[in-house]
């Protein structure tokens, strides 16, 4: 299967629709530097159409990526899956704005790798845990109970200083 890249060329594309197909991988990922995902695949369907004034992207997300679980710490893998328009059009300064993109008048081409990623960033969810089983995240036990132990230690070990604080209550 062959995948485009993420930069669209679209001055020389009759009015009409065209269909486009991008993977983004490891290698994607691994190259942004501050990517909270290290590892993934996710495969967009794109349908690029084309009319006088302006263009419209559909992007249909599905795949994969791996994250690190806000409980536990461990890796755990998030299923990837909708579907999202972008509108494209040109003005007087170069923008981009939830669901457009302005761009130069005079532009041929748009990437789209950082739209792309952002979109997968947003589609994830707030808490990141990993999935339930009979009503509980999956975690490592053994971590789960490290970190309830670090919870629970008995405040013994306080220095005195602000001990006196205590007596406040």
């Amino acid at each position: 299967m062959e995948f485009d890249t993420f930069t669209i060329s679209f001055e020389s594309l009759k009015l009409g629709e065209h269909d486009y197909k991008f993977l983004v991988d490891t290698t994607f990922f691994s190259g942004l530097e501050y990517s909270e995902i290290q590892e993934g695949k996710v495969i967009i369907d794109g349908q690029l159409i084309k009319s006088t004034r302006l263009m419209e992207l559909n992007l249909d997300f599905k795949g994969e990526v791996v994250l690190p679980c806000d409980l536990c710490g461990e890796n755990y893998t998030q299923t990837i899956s909708f579907k999202e328009s972008v509108v494209i059009k040109f003005g007087d300064e170069q923008d981009q704005d939830e669901g457009m993109i302005i761009l130069k008048r005079g532009e041929s081409e748009v990437n789209m790798s950082h739209y792309i990623y952002e979109s997968i960033i947003l589609s994830l969810p707030i808490r990141r845990v990993h999935p339930e089983v009979k009503g509980k995240p999956s975690c490592d036990e053994a971590i789960l109970a490290k970190l309830n132990d670090k919870g629970n230690q008995n405040d013994d070990d306080i220095d005195p200083r602000w001990s006196a604080l205590k007596k406040l209550k």
